[in-house]
């Protein structure tokens, strides 16, 4: 009976590593730009951002993360461009609106042959992204945002402003 438990929980730990070598669940990512954004979110969605990222490209889909976390200022800038600045209106969130400004979110383009893709319908990304529990830009309704992603963990923009004035920060991340 012993040897034959001992069979079981190797047969489990082995299929465990199976799937955890398969899935990529852990560890950097393809892409040493992305990674290096990833670094600076919310410690606790780097590694979710990760698996994102891992199965995304198991898919054959190599992501990029060009924006992750962002300074109330540049939030700011951001914000001003199409309205007191040149070009077109690309948010609606002031600074301390975006998950941008608490690390909670990302933006991502398919990458093909080394350069960005813009065009890409971005469904199956969207499908990837919402199976592991991220909120989607393009289910937006005041406007649509298909490279955005963002997991905010139970928590409105108004309960993270409040965690920043409250300082329920830690590490300088708001808790979450």
């Amino acid at each position: 009976m012993k040897i034959h438990k001992n069979i079981v929980v190797a047969g489990i730990a082995f299929t465990t590593i199976l799937f955890l070598m398969r899935n990529k669940i852990s560890g950097a990512v393809w892409d040493l730009v992305s990674e290096q954004r990833i670094k600076r979110l919310h410690p606790r969605i780097q590694d979710k951002v990760r698996r994102f990222i891992h199965l995304a490209d198991q898919q054959g889909i190599k992501l990029r993360v060009t924006d992750g976390i962002r300074t109330f200022k540049e939030q700011d800038d951001l914000y001003a461009q199409g309205r007191t600045k040149p070009g077109k209106i690309v948010t609606n969130a002031k600074a301390g609106e975006s998950t941008h400004n608490y690390g909670l979110a990302i933006d991502v383009v398919p990458m093909i042959n080394g350069k960005p893709n813009y065009k890409d319908d971005y469904i199956k990304i969207a499908q990837i992204g919402k199976s592991l529990g991220f909120t989607w830009g393009g289910d937006f309704t005041s406007i649509n945002d298909k490279p955005h992603f963002h997991d905010t963990f139970g928590n409105s923009i108004a309960d993270l402003q409040k965690k920043v004035i409250s300082n329920q920060m830690r590490n300088g991340f708001v808790t979450v």
